[in-house]
């Protein structure tokens, strides 16, 4: 991030502000920089093929969805099977983060899975297909209480 020009830290530094939903919202970015509209779909489109940005989304709070069951699951995958199994996992619909992380040491639960469902019946339901459909025998729930705190990371 540090090799970054201003104007592409400055079009960064918008893109991570709440991203406005408005008709043109490329144009208020340029105006907001200093630069022109097609300056900043380029730019993004730099950022993107980089590397240094993934994607533009909406973030989508679940529960206003209709989604009033989540819970975090971490199953015990053969390390040798995480990468075909997460990458399949990542693809359910149900599914909105996948992480294969590193764990301390008597944690054998390696990957980690937000999953939301409509009810607490539902949710039960994708998690026992996903324990079958994987032969994944080994996992933790850990249902959602409360939200305190959803954001996105802020780099500048």
């Amino acid at each position: 991030m540090e090799n970054l020009d201003a104007k592409t830290k400055n079009i960064l530094k918008q893109l991570q502000n709440n991203f406005k939903l408005e008709t043109k919202p490329f144009k208020r970015i340029a105006n907001e920089v200093g630069c022109t509209e097609e300056e900043v779909i380029e730019t993004i489109d730099n950022c993107c093929n980089n590397g240094i940005i993934k994607r533009i989304g909406a973030a989508v709070k679940p529960q206003n969805a209709g989604y009033s069951a989540n819970a975090l699951t971490a199953w015990k995958v053969p390390p040798e099977k995480i990468h075909e199994v997460g990458t399949e996992l990542a693809e359910i619909k149900e599914v909105s983060h996948c992480y294969d992380r590193e764990c301390p040491k008597g944690w054998d639960y390696n990957l980690f899975v937000m999953i939301h469902g409509r009810s607490k019946e539902e949710l039960e339901e994708i998690i026992k297909n996903i324990s079958e459909r994987f032969d994944l025998k080994e996992y933790k729930v850990f249902n959602t209480v409360r939200e305190l705190k959803k954001t996105s990371m802020k780099y500048f």
